[in-house]
Order: C-alpha cells, then sequence, then structure tokens
C-alpha cells in the first residue's frame, strides 16, 4: 500500500475529499495509490499540496 493511501485512510479522507482540499485530480491521486504513477516523481507542488491537504511532510507521503 501506497503511503498517500495509507495517511488518507488514517486521515478518514475519501480521494474525492483529498481532491478538493488539494485541488489535485482525482485521478492523479488514484494513479499514485494504485502505482500507476511514481509520486517520487512527482512534482515538488503537487506532492506538497497533498501532504499539505492531509497535514503531513511532504517526506511522510514519499514511498520509500
Amino acid at each position: 500500500m501506497s503511503n498517500l493511501k495509507r495517511i488518507r485512510e488514517e486521515v478518514g479522507l475519501s480521494q474525492n475529499k483529498l481532491a478538493t482540499l488539494s485541488g489535485v485530480s482525482n485521478r492523479m491521486i488514484q494513479h499514485y495509490e494504485q502505482g500507476v504513477k511514481d509520486i517520487n516523481k512527482a512534482q515538488v507542488g503537487t506532492v506538497y499540496k497533498l501532504a499539505k491537504a492531509l497535514g503531513v511532510n511532504i517526506e511522510d507521503l514519499i514511498d520509500k
């Protein structure tokens, strides 16, 4: 499971709600969570928006 999905579920947000709060499209969130797109290679601005909406640090979203 991706860190993004784990943290999103821990916070209690749906993908749609995270998309609304972050300004990142629902489709992109799905792709990051499913591993279709690598969040480690995402634009910093995108990861920053997701981290801010989730209340975590950017580093928390990076998959190791």
